[in-house]
C-alpha cells in the first residue's frame, strides 16, 4: 500500500462505522449524506481489499479484518487529535523547559531582573538562560528556535520573518566621571568639561551608543576618546580610578550611582532616546509557550 495514493478520510469513516454499526448513523455523526457514506465505504472496501463492514441483521458488523486493525486506527486517530490537531495551550505552572533571551547587556542590566522574578513567579520550574546579541546569528538563532525573544535596541534586524514590538522608550543618556575627576569643576558637566576630559567608548554588541553618538554628529559635539572596552562593567573599575569620563544610558545610572567614587552628570546637550523593543521569529508567532513569554515581558516592561 502507498499512503501517498490512499485516502486518510477513510480512517474517520472506519471509526463511525465501527462504533454506530449503521450506515445511516454514521453518516450522521460525520455530516455526509447517506450516498457518501456508501460511496467511502466503498472506496474503504477497494482499499484493503476486504469487504471490512457486512450487514448482518440490522447492523453493520466488522470482519476479522476490520477488527484487526479497530485498535491501531483507534490509536492514530487519538493521536492525530491529542497531539496534533488539537492547540497545546502553555501551562507556566508545570512546565520545565529552558527559555533564552537574546539581550544587549543594558537590557540585561535594567530589565533582566524584573523578567527573573516575573517568570519565577508563574513558571518556577523553567530556566532563563541569555545570549549576546551577535548581530549576524540572532536572525538564525530566532527561526532555528535557539533564540525565543530578542529584548533591547536592533536597528539591523528588519527581516520579514519576524515580528517585532516595542516595549519601552529608554530616558536618554547621561556621563559619569570619578568623584574627583580634574576636568570637571564646580559647576558640573559643561560643554567645555565635555570637550575637555578624555573618555572611554563602550564598544558592546549592542547598537544603543550609537544613537548618542549620532546625535553628536548631528549636533557637531566631538569627543577625545582615548580607551575602548567592549562591556559597561569595565567602566565600573575604570571611571573612579582614572580622569576618563563616559557617556552611559540613564537606564544604567542606578547601577553606577552605587559604585563608590562615581559621579552622575546630565549631559550638555539634548540626548535621543533608545526604542526597546522585543522580536521574535513567525514560526512562533502561535506557539503558546512563546506567547506567554512576550506577553509576560511586555508586562514587565511596562512597569519598569
Amino acid at each position: 500500500m502507498n499512503l501517498h495514493d490512499e485516502d486518510l478520510n477513510l480512517l474517520i469513516v472506519f471509526e463511525a462505522m465501527l462504533e454506530t454499526r449503521s450506515v445511516s448513523k454514521a453518516s450522521t455523526r460525520l455530516g455526509m449524506s447517506q450516498p457518501s457514506m456508501s460511496h467511502m465505504l466503498a472506496k474503504m472496501r477497494k482499499s484493503f481489499d476486504d469487504p471490512m463492514f457486512i450487514r448482518v441483521k440490522n447492523d453493520m458488523q466488522p470482519t476479522p479484518r476490520a477488527l484487526a486493525m479497530a485498535s491501531a486506527v483507534k490509536q492514530v486517530l487519538a493521536l492525530a487529535r491529542c497531539e496534533i490537531f488539537q492547540r497545546q495551550d502553555f501551562n507556566p505552572a508545570g512546565a520545565t523547559q529552558t527559555f533564552t533571551l537574546c539581550m544587549t547587556d543594558v537590557a540585561e542590566t535594567s530589565y533582566l531582573p524584573q523578567i527573573i522574578n516575573a517568570v519565577r513567579k508563574q513558571a518556577p520550574q523553567t530556566r532563563l538562560r541569555t545570549v549576546s546579541p551577535i548581530a549576524e546569528k540572532l536572525e538564525e538563532g530566532l527561526e532555528s528556535g535557539a533564540v525565543d525573544l530578542a529584548i533591547g535596541y536592533f536597528p539591523d534586524l528588519r527581516n520579514a520573518g519576524v515580528f517585532q514590538q516595542r516595549l519601552v522608550r529608554s530616558s536618554g543618556f547621561v556621563c559619569i566621571a570619578g568623584a574627583d575627576n580634574p576636568h570637571i569643576g564646580p559647576e558640573g558637566m559643561t560643554p567645555a568639561a565635555f570637550a575637555r576630559a578624555p573618555h572611554v567608548a563602550v564598544r558592546t554588541e549592542g547598537r544603543s551608543q550609537e544613537v548618542i553618538e549620532q546625535a553628536m554628529i548631528r549636533l557637531g559635539i566631538a569627543r577625545q576618546v582615548v580607551v575602548t572596552v567592549p562591556h559597561f562593567l569595565g567602566l565600573m573599575s575604570i571611571i573612579p580610578q582614572t580622569d576618563l569620563i563616559s557617556m552611559i544610558a540613564l537606564d544604567l545610572a542606578p547601577a553606577f550611582e552605587r559604585q563608590e567614587g562615581i559621579r552622575i552628570y546630565p549631559l550638555p546637550f539634548p540626548t535621543p532616546q533608545v526604542e526597546v523593543i522585543q522580536i521574535w521569529h513567525k514560526r512562533y508567532h502561535k506557539d503558546s509557550a512563546n506567547q506567554w513569554l512576550r506577553g509576560l515581558v511586555r508586562q514587565v516592561m511596562r512597569q519598569v
